[in-house]
């Protein structure tokens, strides 16, 4: 309040004091110090400049008389630079600051929202701005030729590194802002979360406004399609968070629970522009690096939280009652294909519609498939399986759920205070649970813990993106719920999930999200792709929206391998499955999905061969669980994610921002997976750096260039960059469910472990508990055949399988050594030591098999 009465009277005074001069206009920031008060500058070399601040390590410096604010780093980066303000046509929003009455409207179907805003006025620029300071805040005020005021801006930093600047409205009504900032051949933007075609956004516009991504896509935001909610604009997005990583060293966030909106140098070149509802707060996080960037604002945000250890087994799904579950989960131990979860869609009842098995809608166990739903999940535990079950925010008519919750006020309502109905995603009237609403949060809640009471370990929170702009809530309208619905989704999951303390790892996977998310689901899914390979929804789709997740904070990703739609393309082939499944295993969470068409779907017991191909990458994916583990460490620690775009570890490569088909798993590995139908070889780029292929045996390729690699449909090319290292579990490691079974787990491999280790650069890994490795490079002399000491002792060849503390395998290029306990294994080139690697933090009996490439 206080801020707002100074602003207030700085505003008036200063334009009584235009007026009283006969000005037509306010006088610009630092005209009070001029000689005729006595008071000049002129000389004084020290003298500060009155418009120019610093901030928690930024300087901000206005151009009072064109209203232009430039933001930069301590050190005098530039990373917003502000263009002055225009005149304008007032139907284009101009360059530099400028705002506009415009009330914001939507028709939303099936959960698409066509935007329909409603203009009261021209867009106004403002042509003047005024800075100002305090003891720990700096203000700026702009306003309009007239002197107007337009738009206040208050700036606060809480410590170094970020910035945060509040945006309130002026005196008239005008509430859309707009700000424009230079834009440059160098720029690139990542971010923005889910979103599928493109990696890089410069050229692009897109509105963050959490809604179905469509059935397909179209490579515009425009309406003009009379079936504009069937297929998805290029900008829908189900996880839209209004968050940028900029190539100038800076991540920008958009605070608020409208629809943000980012022109990123398309329709005008020269200039990156963003717009949005005040009030709102706009956060600018300093790096250089993008992952101090992503630290800082993760810090503020949310960072990822920590899933259970069985989130980093494979994840099978299986339906059709309790006969059918109890087959697949059998089968699964009988094949040998590990896995740690079993999660079941249709355990609420399912009935067949054609081809299409349909799920029912209701919030409680079907005891017609599932009669013995609590041996079923006793069963499975038995087993070594988790039991996931599924809850969404649709309360349908005529349901035992719609009795339970609509007369008790526990839905939307219309503005006459009725439930609100719609045709939602079984194109029958619904209505959504209000979880502004206590009692319905209560409701739902009790749903869910009644699902752990029976034996389910965690659930699918699915949906959460439809809720209608002009519904009435406990919490307010639909226009200003809407972006949190999916929050308060989470938020009531979270509670239900955290409210059961028995010890037991339980989870949630949500595909919906906004400000908040990242910090309060377990897992993201990319969503309903197409069962296919194309480019607008299919399986091309997977690496860009886990790309976009990473750069806003999501890190434990995952997918429905082989898709999930087929209402308009055809079902999931076997090659299709063959190359998700590869895909599969080199991400966070490996899940299978039975999809729209269950049984004309490709699935994982199709056939003999299609069982080996995904028992090989299943049994990769979980002996794996170290690596992952430390990755998920990493992230919840300090944000940065588990599958990182190329541009997160290579910012200064331009040539790395608009790449859509590699992404990096960690810091050390990087996945090029063939992603068009038919494929057999394609072009990978390599970064800097010496890189080494995952399956080979040869020495490194030098980056900075692209080359053509193999690509066999069973197979997806993996590299390993120098300095990486990468524990995995020996063998035989079935689930790492926390149930008790008689399946091998990763509890029983102790400290037992693998670890691939790629000299060449200075490393180091820490696994979640425990284990830790360091490799230190002390000669560029890793060339030819290298002898090896352990703990200063020489290794001799191994001369029986079991053998330890010897050499396993020596080539010109790698070895593997198979020892015990701590120490540190040196490399030598004849006397000269070239590297050392030190094994450390693990119990002094454990089996380490260390396989090292140079």
């Amino acid at each position: 309040m206080r801020l707002r009465l100074w602003l207030w009277l700085s505003g008036a005074l200063l334009l009584f004091a235009a007026c009283a001069d006969g000005a037509d206009e306010p006088a610009p920031l630092g005209d009070e110090d001029t000689e005729e008060n006595g008071e000049s500058d002129e000389g004084d070399e020290d003298a500060p400049n009155p418009n120019e601040i610093t901030l928690g390590g930024f300087r901000l410096s206005v151009d009072p008389e064109q209203g232009a604010l430039v933001i930069a780093s301590a050190d005098g980066r530039v990373l917003l630079d502000g263009l002055p303000s225009a005149s304008a046509d007032g139907e284009t929003p101009p360059r530099g600051f400028a705002v506009r009455d415009i009330a914001m409207r939507y028709e939303m179907k099936y959960g698409a929202f066509k935007p329909t805003d409603e203009a009261a006025g021209p867009w106004i620029p403002a042509l003047r701005a005024r800075l100002s300071s305090g003891e720990d805040d700096v203000w700026a005020a702009l306003f309009d030729a007239e002197g107007k005021r337009l738009a206040d801006i208050a700036f606060s930093a809480d410590n170094d590194g970020h910035l945060r600047a509040e945006i309130n409205p002026g005196d008239g009504a005008e509430r859309r802002f707009s700000w424009s900032v230079a834009c440059d051949g160098e720029d690139h933007f990542i971010g923005f979360g889910a979103q599928t075609w493109d990696v890089d956004h410069r050229g692009h516009e897109l509105s963050c406004w959490v809604q179905e991504q469509g059935i397909g896509k179209v490579e515009t935001n425009d309406y003009e399609d009379p079936l504009w909610f069937l297929s998805g604009r290029r900008e829908a997005s189900h996880l839209p968070i209004p968050q940028y990583l900029a190539r100038r060293g800076y991540a920008l966030t958009v605070e608020t629970n409208l629809r943000a909106h980012f022109d990123l140098c398309a329709s005008d070149a020269g200039a990156l522009r963003i717009e949005a509802q005040m009030p709102f707060v706009l956060h600018v996080f300093d790096g250089p690096e993008p992952k101090e960037s992503l630290r800082r604002s993760s810090a503020v945000f949310g960072r990822p939280r920590l899933p259970p250890p069985f989130a980093f087994a494979p994840w099978l799904d299986a339906i059709y009652g309790s006969d059918n579950v109890r087959h697949i989960a059998r089968r699964l131990r009988e094949e040998g294909v590990p896995s740690s979860v079993v999660w079941t869609e249709d355990w609420r009842g399912a009935a067949w519609n054609g081809d299409r098995y349909i799920n029912k809608e209701e919030f409680e166990v079907d005891r017609e498939l599932y009669p013995d739903f609590e041996q079923l999940a006793s069963d499975l535990h038995s087993l070594g399986f988790k039991f996931l079950v599924y809850f969404n925010t649709f309360i349908y008519f005529n349901t035992k759920a719609w009795d339970e919750t609509a007369p008790n006020g526990y839905l939307i309502q219309t503005d006459i205070g009725e439930p609100y109905l719609f045709d939602g995603h079984k194109f029958s009237g619904s209505s959504l649970l209000d979880l502004s609403n206590p009692d319905a949060r209560a409701w739902v809640r009790g749903k869910m813990e009644t699902a752990i009471e029976l034996g389910a370990d965690g659930w699918m929170g699915d949906f959460a993106d439809w809720m209608p702009t002009d519904a009435v809530t406990t919490g307010g309208g639909g226009l200003e719920q809407h972006n949190l619905h999916p929050v308060q989704w989470q938020e009531v999951q979270r509670e239900a999930l955290d409210s059961v303390e028995d010890g037991v790892d339980r989870l949630m996977f949500s595909r919906s999200g906004w400000l908040g998310t990242p910090a309060l689901t377990d897992v993201v899914w990319a969503g309903d792709q197409r069962t296919s390979f194309q480019e607008d929804d299919g399986l091309p789709t997977i690496l860009p929206i886990g790309i976009g997740l990473g750069a806003v904070g999501v890190s434990t990703y995952g997918h429905d391998i082989a898709g999930y739609q087929s209402s308009t393309n055809p079902p999931s082939t076997k090659e299709l499955f063959f190359r998700w499944t590869t895909l599969g295993a080199w991400s966070p969470v490996m899940r299978t999905h039975h999809g729209f068409q269950a049984s004309l779907n490709w699935n994982w017991e199709k056939d003999e061969e299609t069982i080996a191909h995904f028992r090989k990458y299943a049994a990769l994916h979980i002996v794996l669980a170290p690596y992952w583990q430390g990755l998920a460490k990493i992230a919840t620690e300090t944000g940065l994610p588990i599958w990182r775009g190329l541009a997160i570890a290579f910012p200064d490569d331009p040539l790395v921002w608009p790449i859509k088909d590699q992404v990096m798993v960690g810091d050390g590995v990087m996945i090029a997976p063939a992603v068009n139908e038919g494929a057999l070889t394609r072009d990978v780029y390599l970064p800097e750096g010496e890189w080494f292929a995952w399956d080979g045996e040869s020495g490194p390729t030098a980056g900075g260039q692209t080359i053509p690699v193999e690509a066999p449909v069973e197979a997806i090319p993996v590299f390993a960059r120098a300095g990486a290292i990468v524990p995995m579990f020996p063998d035989g490691v079935m689930t790492l469910s926390d149930t008790v079974s008689y399946v091998p787990d990763g509890a029983d491999m102790g400290d037992n472990r693998i670890v691939n280790v790629f000299l060449g650069e200075h490393g180091a890994f820490g696994e979640l508990d425990g284990p830790s490795y360091r490799l230190t490079m002390t000669s560029q002399a890793a060339q030819g055949e290298l002898s090896v000491r352990w703990n200063d002792a020489a290794l001799p060849l191994c001369g029986a399988a079991e053998e330890m503390n010897c050499l396993a395998a020596s080539g010109p290029h790698g070895l593997t050594a198979r020892v015990t306990d701590v120490g540190t294994l040196e490399f030598f080139a004849g006397d000269v030591r070239v590297a050392s690697f030190l094994a450390d933090n693990a119990a002094s009996d454990r089996l380490l098999v260390i396989q090292a490439r140079w």
